[in-house]
């Protein structure tokens, strides 16, 4: 039998041998459960990886999508970029030489500016315009003829010359081509695939906050220079080209006649009446859709004579107080006061004043203005001054609709201003030369000859006056004149003589 000392020491060691066994065991499975760890974080940092690598693999096809078909974009505003005169009047030919002229032009800048990536480069070219009246402008200057759309060959020889060039009719509504010119530039200026921006708006400061936010930038845009530029475009630091074999490079009403009787406008030809063909009227007003084969006369207004004779004078005063219509107002006159130059007035190169467009009110617009004032009439300090000093104003301030307010901005537009045309008073509302469709001057007309015959072309914005006092008594002898039963010469209240 062993003895207890034997005993004792078996069991110490049976002891420590049990005690080694479970560190052993706890050793091992703390091991397992790191490692049961780390293969999660492995499984983990694998699918990142994987991820991360499609994606790049993603970003790479799309980036060598990208670098495929490059192209520069050149966006121009059609109403504002004259083509060049031998360019129009050639009609359908006219179209292709412009494009080809375009083209050999863009891509000698390109070259300039992006080197042998030039030639990988196609040119997109976008032109918006009112085709129908940029056609009766054309037609006023004998490039076109008098037919509806006459520029209409022009523009479909020029889009179909070239795969990528495109002359869009925008339609004659206000600002029609602007938006679309704003949205086309917006969607491309972040484009890989258009390497660059030829930008051709700069006869119209609306575009400047547009490009704004991209001063600097030249590696993407270039602005395109033609016959009218905005001093503010030189702001940017942006680079400035010209087309010289493409644009006018002087503005539309400076053009003069020819010296050459065969090249002599139509407009100064006067050509007697014929017995046996009528004058067509529909030419006159340049919507004749059957061109060369009317069988009425194609002449213009002043040219028609109902009688020969050989008063030379009375043929010069006919011609100088040809009738004004509401387009050629619209496409000659601001439609708003100039951005820009904040509170300014425009005026022509002798000084006149130039009044903002303002357009007639329909018939339904006339009847909801004058259900008013047969109950409470508005008061015109309120409502286009925005204020009104009168503590006790005998006159309507609740508030009034758009259609409202335009049809009495239209109203206050037929009487003329005291001060005339030298009025610089930027709350002056009343008119400072006539607007009406096809006024000749005479009763009622309330403005002189001189009014209906304005250089309307913009030389200069100065600045404005708060108040004159020879515009206010004018405004308060015009306005007791006023009957309110006449829509055409109705104002609101008397009290208009301080709007000024």
């Amino acid at each position: 039998m062993l003895a207890d000392a034997d005993i004792h020491a078996l069991e110490s060691h049976l002891g420590t041998v049990v005690r080694e066994n479970q560190q052993h065991h706890d050793n091992l499975q703390n091991l397992l459960q790191k490692f049961q760890e780390l293969l999660k974080n492995y499984n983990s940092l694998k699918s990142d990886y994987e991820e991360e690598k499609e994606g790049r693999e993603r970003y790479k096809r799309l980036a060598r999508g990208q670098e495929r078909n490059p192209f520069v974009l050149v966006l121009i505003d059609g109403d504002g970029y004259m083509f060049k005169e031998h360019l129009i009047k050639a009609g359908s030919d006219g179209g292709i030489t412009a494009a080809r002229l375009m083209q050999d032009s863009i891509r000698e800048i390109l070259h300039d500016r992006l080197g042998h990536q030039a030639d990988q480069c196609r040119i997109m070219v976008r032109i918006y315009a009112n085709v129908l009246g940029l056609s009766k402008t054309l037609a006023r200057y004998g490039f076109v003829g008098h037919e509806a759309r006459s520029l209409s060959p022009f523009v479909a020889n020029l889009t179909s010359s070239q795969d990528l060039f495109d002359f869009v009719d925008a339609g004659d509504k206000k600002e029609a081509a602007d938006y679309k010119i704003r949205e086309m530039f917006r969607l491309f200026v972040d484009n890989n695939q258009c390497k660059h921006i030829f930008f051709a708006g700069c006869h119209d400061a609306g575009y400047l906050n547009l490009l704004i936010p991209y001063s600097g930038r030249t590696e993407r845009i270039t602005l395109l220079k033609a016959a009218s530029f905005y001093h503010q475009y030189n702001t940017l630091n942006l680079p400035i080209r010209e087309l010289p074999q493409v644009f006018m490079s002087t503005e539309l009403p400076g053009i003069h006649t020819r010296d050459s009787p065969s090249q002599v406008p139509i407009q100064s030809q006067i050509i007697p009446p014929s017995p046996s063909r009528p004058v067509c009227r529909h030419y006159q007003k340049g919507i004749c859709r059957y061109g060369n084969t009317c069988v009425k006369l194609h002449i213009q207004p002043s040219q028609y004579l109902s009688k020969v004779s050989d008063d030379t004078s009375s043929i010069s005063d006919r011609e100088t107080l040809s009738p004004r219509t509401h387009d050629y107002y619209a496409a000659n006159l601001p439609t708003t006061t100039n951005p820009f130059y904040g509170d300014s007035i425009p005026i022509n190169k002798t000084g006149d004043r130039i009044d903002t467009y303002c357009a007639a009110p329909s018939a339904e617009a006339r009847e909801l203005y004058n259900r008013r004032p047969r109950f409470h009439r508005p008061c015109n300090n309120f409502h286009l001054a925005g204020q009104c000093d009168l503590l006790n104003c005998e006159y309507d301030h609740a508030p009034l609709d758009d259609t409202s307010r335009s049809v009495m901005i239209y109203i206050l537009r037929q009487n003329p201003c005291g001060a005339g045309l030298s009025c610089r008073s930027i709350k002056c509302f009343l008119g400072h030369h006539c607007q009406k469709d096809r006024c000749r001057g005479t009763k009622p007309c309330k403005f002189n000859r001189h009014a209906h015959s304005l250089d309307l072309q913009i030389a200069t914005w100065v600045p404005a006056l708060e108040k004159e006092d020879n515009a206010a008594s004018s405004v308060s002898d015009a306005s007791e004149e006023a009957s309110p039963s006449d829509s055409d010469n109705t104002f609101g209240n008397p009290n208009i003589d301080t709007l000024s």
